[in-house]
């Protein structure tokens, strides 16, 4: 799993080392203390390890270790090659929607025609990752450790395989190609669909060569990670009492990523696809011989 994992990250820095040579962009100084904070859990994990402490102290630095160096490999693949420039592809994606017959005009109308709607829809978006943290969070303390794995690996390699697709696919985002602003305060919250295009900006138009954790932010990208997540959900609550309120909130999260994530409906097929890739690669890791991390007594 650990193995699978690293490929993945692997991957994702010599893509993002070729974006910065080829776009002069460079990181601040900002940047060295989140690496120092994933070094500092790798060494805590492998401390926990070396004294064989108890399993679930060991697997959460490791999961950490890996989570904060996934976290910002996906931020700096995603918002830096932008700068690449490669055609917009709002138009693509809209026609996609046609063709498989869905209205992302009509769903925004709907929802802001509701504001109780709106309100929920809004609260499952902005809680998608931290659910995430829950499903991490459950295993660990339930000792739930081949299905903590399973799903913390989905996890990862969905975060880099996104990062580095939406590469091919820059776009404003639904939102604002339907010019749909104006249902901010009139039935959507503020920033609906248009949080992120002052990051879109930033790395698309801009010029500024230097940058800082600051500037990174979620971008409107197919394949969308929003929907990834909510499927991560629901397959880390599969087989758990909590399992049915997992899957109406899953389900939830991906309805809401249209009016409060900006997306297309072609970008939910898309991490749709993504999720069911990473979770048959993770799945067929731990049906193989290289299941999971050594695992001290305790």
């Amino acid at each position: 799993m650990l193995a699978a994992i690293a490929v993945a990250q692997v991957v994702s820095a010599a893509v993002l080392a070729f974006v910065l040579m080829r776009t002069g962009q460079r990181l601040s100084a900002e940047f060295v203390p989140l690496a120092l904070l994933g070094v500092l859990l790798v060494a805590l994990a492998l401390w926990c390890r070396i004294r064989r402490l108890h399993w679930r102290l060991g697997d959460a630095a490791t999961v950490g270790a890996l989570f904060a160096s996934g976290t910002l490999l996906c931020g700096l693949v995603a918002c830096l090659a932008l700068r690449l420039r490669l055609p917009l592809a709002d138009e693509l994606l809209l026609a996609a929607d046609q063709f498989i017959g869905l209205d992302v005009r009509a769903a925004n109308l709907a929802v802001a025609a509701s504001p109780p709607i709106s309100a929920v829809l809004y609260q499952a978006y902005d809680k998608s990752a931290l659910m995430c943290v829950a499903v991490i969070a459950w295993h660990l303390a339930t000792g739930s450790r081949e299905a903590l794995w399973r799903v913390f690996t989905t996890a990862m390699l969905a975060m880099q395989v996104t990062a580095i697709v939406c590469i091919f696919f820059p776009a404003r985002g639904a939102t604002a190609t339907l010019e749909l602003g104006a249902l901010q305060g009139a039935g959507l919250p503020h920033g609906a669909g248009t949080y992120a295009l002052g990051a879109f900006e930033r790395f698309y138009t801009g010029s500024e060569l230097l940058v800082r954790p600051a500037d990174l932010n979620g971008i409107v990208c197919f394949p969308s990670f929003h929907t990834v997540m909510a499927l991560v959900l629901a397959q880390g609550f599969a087989g758990t009492p909590l399992r049915w309120p997992a899957t109406i909130w899953a389900a939830v999260t991906i309805v809401s990523t249209v009016p409060m994530g900006g997306h297309y409906g072609s970008d939910l097929v898309g991490g749709f696809l993504v999720w069911l890739a990473c979770a048959a690669t993770a799945e067929s890791w731990l049906g193989g011989k290289r299941r999971l991390p050594a695992r001290p007594p305790g």
